[in-house]
């Protein structure tokens, strides 16, 4: 073409016109490049101030542990199942056996972040401020409700090294304006610093738990193990944390959020969530919908067909689109006649709460059902599913069980012996840093005993007796022959046990400001790129 555009450009006429062409596009170029550059610029900002937990499981729409209420507010960061004080990295269990997290905050000392603190109590006093707005005042009628209740409880985490004596002088010193009682104050000032000598000082991960009880007393104990009581304080010490002058505002701040405008919020936000309304692995809305706007049926990760022959495509549609379908109908209309005290919870809430399961039955064999077929699901593959895992999780199994055939052998002989039906789970005990089988009835899950899922099989009739009647032993021989998507089950250990590529590059980005490196790379890359592309299309 050469030869013609050196005749063409010989015209003046063509040739300013040509030039007035070329001008143009490289204005557009350079919007379009700056365009991109602060978008990339802006990614890479969001990632540093978001960096604070691992992404995960706060993005994976189809990870059963999201949020299914509005509870993911600027204080918290959803982690497995726990909560995390995003100024000090500090987890915080959204339960504490039968008692419920109520916020959590940092305590700081200049720029020195000391400690940070979670609240526990039971969930009548936090229904008393459901209604109310998202103010200040409304720890006030948080504070005389927690007096009702028969234990409140306040969990320091520390984050700083303190000895002993300036930790019980530091606390004793808060409680001491709040209470006439000077000797109260002086008992609990000797049970702190005698508590925490036995260690030398409190360090970074002493924990330091006051239980505020009803008869007034506050009972000490530092990292599990009981020091003493203080009578007459249980008051005085919830003000510390609770009243307009307490230690912590952060701490405030968060109750405020989690605990007020529950009710009031929820019209207004199943507007704005009405968009993200399903997934198409997950009946549990993406993170921020809310509880009441109904569950809807999740899509499978693959067709109907796609296990044979090992389950039959006759078997999936009626567990998927019947026996599924049913508990989350049933979840719907529990849940709209329940009000608000129960449109607020997550899903994994209800799972977790013994207290629940207790009170409300129904609500939570259905809810638990919902979340099981999901976690189902999602443990078989399609294509590629079966033999045995590698990776963290092969060594993991080697390391507890000995070798993967006695992990088979023990989850097929206890999914035999089961009586009745139920699921066959392999969890991780967060505690015991070990992985566990066990076999629960009806709609038994682990998250209530603390133990993190990791694999399951459904042990219900309806998911094998279409295609094996009654021998159990054939339908487990094939789920773990063709049908378990180990991927996945790697990925929940990760999970659980805190490793894994999201987790490790998140611990760098947010130790060594990656984001702002990488973002300053990509927009400088995308403005290169721009330039070459656009304006040699132009």
């Amino acid at each position: 073409q050469f030869p013609r555009l050196k005749h063409y450009l010989r015209i003046p006429r063509q040739r300013e016109t040509l030039r007035s062409i070329t001008m143009a596009a490289k204005k557009r170029t350079r919007r379009a490049a700056a365009s991109l550059s602060m978008a990339a610029l802006l990614i890479g900002l969001c990632c540093f101030s978001s960096s604070s937990s691992p992404l995960a499981p706060m993005v994976d729409a189809a990870d059963p542990k999201t949020f299914l209420g509005t509870n993911n507010h600027k204080f918290w960061s959803l982690r497995g199942g726990s909560l995390v004080d995003t100024a000090t990295k500090i987890n915080f269990d959204d339960n504490l056996g039968s008692l419920s997290l109520y916020g959590v905050g940092v305590r700081k000392k200049g720029p020195i972040k000391v400690y940070s603190v979670g609240m526990y109590s039971d969930e009548s006093a936090k229904s008393s401020t459901a209604s109310l707005p998202k103010n200040k005042s409304a720890l006030t009628t948080l504070r005389k409700s927690l007096k009702s209740s028969k234990t409140t409880t306040f969990l320091l985490k520390m984050n700083f090294k303190v000895g002993a004596e300036k930790m019980a002088d530091a606390i004793a010193e808060s409680v001491d304006p709040r209470t006439s009682d000077k000797g109260a104050v002086e008992s609990l000032k000797k049970l702190i610093m005698n508590g925490v000598s036995a260690k030398g000082a409190a360090t970074p991960g002493t924990i330091l738990q006051f239980d505020c009880l009803s008869d007034g007393s506050v009972k000490v104990s530092v990292d599990g193990k009981a020091v003493g009581s203080a009578s007459g304080l249980s008051e005085p010490f919830c003000d510390v944390f609770l009243d307009d002058n307490g230690v912590s505002p952060a701490f405030r701040e968060s109750v405020v959020e989690n605990c007020c405008g529950v009710a009031s919020t929820s019209s207004s936000s199943a507007t704005s969530t009405a968009t993200h309304s399903s997934s198409s692995h997950n009946p549990i809305h993406i993170i921020g919908s809310l509880f009441y706007h109904k569950l809807k049926l999740p899509k499978l990760p693959y067709k109907y067909n796609a296990l044979q022959p090992i389950i039959s495509e006759k078997t999936l549609r009626a567990h998927h689109l019947k026996h599924n379908a049913k508990y989350i109908e049933t979840v719907n209309q529990l849940v709209g006649e329940g009000g608000a005290s129960l449109k607020h919870l997550s899903m994994e809430q209800i799972v977790k709460s013994k207290a629940l399961k207790e009170s409300n039955t129904v609500l939570y064999n259905n809810a638990a059902q919902c979340w099981n077929h999901l976690f189902f699901f999602r443990c078989m593959s399609g294509s590629g599913g079966g033999g045995e895992p590698k990776g963290l999780l092969a060594k993991t199994i080697r390391r507890d069980f000995g070798s993967f055939d006695n992990l088979r052998k023990e989850m097929e002989s206890s999914s035999i012996k089961a009586f009745g039906s139920g699921w066959t789970w392999l969890g991780y005990d967060k505690k015991e840093k070990k992985l566990v089988v066990s076999t629960m009835t009806g709609a038994g899950n682990p998250l209530i005993e603390g133990i993190i899922p990791i694999l399951v099989i459904d042990m219900w009739e309806h998911a094998y007796y279409l295609d094996y009647q009654d021998n159990r032993k054939e339908y487990i021989n094939g789920f773990f022959d063709r049908l378990v998507n180990w991927k996945y089950a790697q990925q929940n250990l990760k999970h659980a046990m805190g490793k894994g590529i999201v987790p490790e590059t998140v611990h760098h980005v947010s130790h060594h400001g990656l984001p702002l490196v990488a973002a300053l790379v990509s927009a400088n890359l995308a403005k290169k790129t721009a330039v070459h592309m656009l304006f040699q299309q132009s």
